[in-house]
């Protein structure tokens, strides 16, 4: 194939534009080198421009950069991250294995103390049983106790407890039942009397609260002392009647407590009592106490139940008491300034609020709706000396009483005598006539406080609808009593 038939396809091509030129090779290079004709005209121009950039790029050549580049920095490590998954499963897995370990430990303890455990526990119910049947033992052993040997074991000593000189040995109802039923129905007694004696004392506080405002606007020259000392003599008399209330009402509860004892008491020996059959003749070894025993314990109680229901009851008088004292020192204090005030004031101090009513106008015309304040407070003495006489009367009662069961008390702690054994039947019979003569006791008492209650309350119903006045009468139109 000659050099003419190359260069035909050359020139059949299509023509290229010079950016495609660049990065070909120049194969026409070589064959103007191989071809020795002339090329052709298309041919020269392209080879010329060819050279032409050619010769552009040899004078122009790129110069490489001199600038260093950064040394590679090594890849950042990323730090493992948690998610909340992975934290919970991490737990619960620690959890696990810690309650595991735990565990195991614990059960090989166990293990290794099984045989101390088992001793122990032996041991333990072993006491339990002989503290359960060491009366049931003792009652066996009882016949060997007068042997020498024997007699001076555990089985036969009985070791006494604290309270053993002051615990009774045997029981006396017929005299703790007589005592209660004596005591209680002069309390009762008293009582019904304390209750009439608390209505009086406050009908006296509320003529005492009226006085107040009639010496606040007097024209006395003391009458801001003389209000004061009227005013503490109010709160006192208002204590005074709270206090006789409460002791009242904390002598019918004893009353109730002691009965509810008694019946206890009674219940419970006849149940002891009923016990006693042939069936524990034939057998000894019971566990139940004898009915002896039972009286003994049921008597104990009672004695303790009505210590202590005196102790409060004499707390409770010995208050009222130091208030009705107080009460007659705030009368003597009274008496004193309003002496101080009027030299012609010579009363006695029981009639000194009446005369100070007396004196400030109390008794006129135009205040008759006072009218029963000047016998309510002339009264008001005797008010007080009855109900110190009420107090003093229940103290003495339970001091005399407390000294009662302070003897019996030391009787019964000591050993009971051949002559005096009581029978079981002859406690229940005390016990049911004392609970007899406590709940009749009561009812007089109650119908007694009730007639007090309802004369008090009539007396004063009747004097409210006869002292009915104008109020202005009394005040005036400028608020003050007309003294005129």
């Amino acid at each position: 194939m000659s050099l003419k038939d190359d260069e035909a396809p050359v020139s059949d091509r299509e023509p290229l534009d010079d950016d495609s030129w660049e990065d070909v090779p120049g194969p026409d290079r070589t064959r103007s080198h191989l071809s020795p004709s002339s090329p052709s005209p298309t041919t020269s121009a392209r080879t010329a421009a060819r050279r032409r950039r050619r010769g552009r790029a040899t004078r122009s050549p790129q110069t490489p950069s001199l600038r260093r580049l950064p040394p590679a920095r090594p890849p950042l490590r990323q730090s493992p991250t948690l998610d909340t998954a992975q934290l919970q499963e991490a737990l619960t897995a620690g959890t696990w294995h810690a309650a595991r370990y735990t565990l195991d430990v614990l059960s090989t303890a166990l293990r290794l103390l099984r045989r101390p455990l088992a001793v122990l526990i032996f041991l333990w119910l072993l006491g339990v049983l002989f503290a359960r049947l060491s009366h049931t033992f003792r009652t066996v052993f009882a016949p060997f106790c007068i042997v020498p040997g024997i007699s001076r074991t555990s089985m036969c000593i009985v070791a006494p407890p604290p309270d053993a000189a002051r615990r009774p040995r045997w029981a006396d109802y017929p005299r703790l039942v007589d005592v209660q039923s004596t005591t209680f129905e002069q309390l009762l007694d008293e009582a019904a009397g304390g209750s009439g004696l608390s209505l009086e004392i406050k009908k006296a506080e509320m003529a005492t609260t009226d006085l107040v405002t009639l010496v606040r606007v007097s024209d006395l020259r003391s009458r801001d002392v003389l209000a004061s000392a009227l005013v503490d003599f109010v709160e006192e008399a208002r204590r005074t009647g709270r206090g006789l209330q409460k002791l009242t009402a904390k002598i019918n509860g004893a009353v109730d407590s002691i009965m509810a004892v008694n019946d206890y008491a009674l219940r419970t020996i006849e149940a002891a009592n009923a016990k006693s059959s042939a069936l524990s003749i034939i057998w000894p070894f019971g566990v139940s106490p004898p009915a002896k025993e039972v009286v003994v314990a049921t008597f104990n109680d009672a004695m303790g139940m009505l210590a202590a229901q005196m102790e409060r009851i004499i707390l409770e008088a010995e208050l009222s008491l130091a208030r009705l004292e107080r009460l007659e020192q705030l009368l003597t204090v009274l008496h004193e300034l309003v002496a101080r005030e009027d030299a012609s004031l010579v009363s006695a101090k029981s009639e000194l609020l009446s005369e100070l009513w007396t004196l400030l106008g109390g008794n006129r015309r135009t205040l008759r709706r006072y009218q029963n304040h000047l016998q309510l407070l002339r009264d008001l003495g005797a008010y007080r000396a009855r109900a110190l006489a009420h107090v003093a009367a229940a103290l003495q009662t339970l001091r005399s009483m407390s000294e009662d069961m302070e003897d019996l008390r030391e009787r019964v702690a000591a050993p009971e005598l051949v002559a005096q054994r009581i029978p079981v039947e002859v406690h229940m019979r005390s016990i049911r006539s004392g609970m007899e003569r406590l709940r009749e006791g009561r009812l007089r008492a109650k119908e007694k406080e009730e007639f007090l209650v309802r004369r008090v309350l009539g007396s004063r119903r009747r004097t409210v609808r006869s002292g009915e006045i104008n109020v202005e009468r009394v005040l005036g139109p400028s608020g003050h009593h007309a003294f005129g």
